[in-house]
């Protein structure tokens, strides 16, 4: 039976920084949609998205890995029942994966405390948004510290590798086939059958 996973979707939230994580979550998690109320969230290209279910109906303990992609952050910038609840989830040692500036609602919770991170926000817009401790900050394309994965925007082949890694259920040649294949590198299916 498959384990399951959690992606926070919002108003603006931008699907290509999670589009590799999620794919290559579909062959050991089911993926589960969350938003803070039930109605459609238009994605950054416009795309219609519904939740599977609210915050509220969550049952943390069903999950193991929560996604968390970046966006605009002025429907989320005062939710401050989405932080308390990630507290808890990173509280439980989960897998925890945020993008962008997704990784707001880590900084946002508590969760970067003396950790080191990454995220696509300037200085002044970490300084401007709060909780961010700027000393731990890295611009590097990811960060992986523990359970909680940080990556850049354009990291987003690579974000989903290490959270593929993080979970741990695949070998390290299929890892690499998906580094390959993901990366543009290339296909091992098509270079067997040709």
């Amino acid at each position: 039976m498959k384990r399951k996973a959690l992606l926070f979707i919002f108003e603006g939230f931008c699907e290509f920084e999670i589009s590799t994580a999620i794919s290559m979550l579909r062959s050991t998690h089911d993926l589960h949609k969350f938003a803070l109320a039930n109605h459609a969230y238009r994605s950054e290209a416009r795309l219609n998205v519904l939740p599977d279910m609210t915050l509220k109906e969550i049952d943390g303990a069903d999950y193991d890995v929560l996604i968390i992609p970046g966006g605009d952050l002025k429907p989320i910038a005062e939710a401050h029942e989405l932080f308390r609840w990630v507290a808890n989830f990173a509280e439980q040692g989960k897998i925890i994966a945020a993008i962008c500036s997704g990784v707001y609602v880590l900084a946002k919770s508590k969760v970067l405390q003396d950790i080191p991170y990454t995220v696509t926000l300037t200085k002044e817009q970490r300084e401007f948004l709060g909780g961010f401790q700027e000393e731990n900050y890295r611009y590097q394309p990811f960060v992986v510290h523990g359970h909680i994965l940080t990556a850049q925007g354009h990291a987003f082949v690579d974000f989903g590798i290490e959270l593929t890694k993080m979970i741990g259920e695949l070998d390290k040649e299929t890892i690499m086939d998906l580094h390959d294949f993901y990366h543009g590198k290339k296909n091992r299916r098509m270079e067997e059958y040709n």
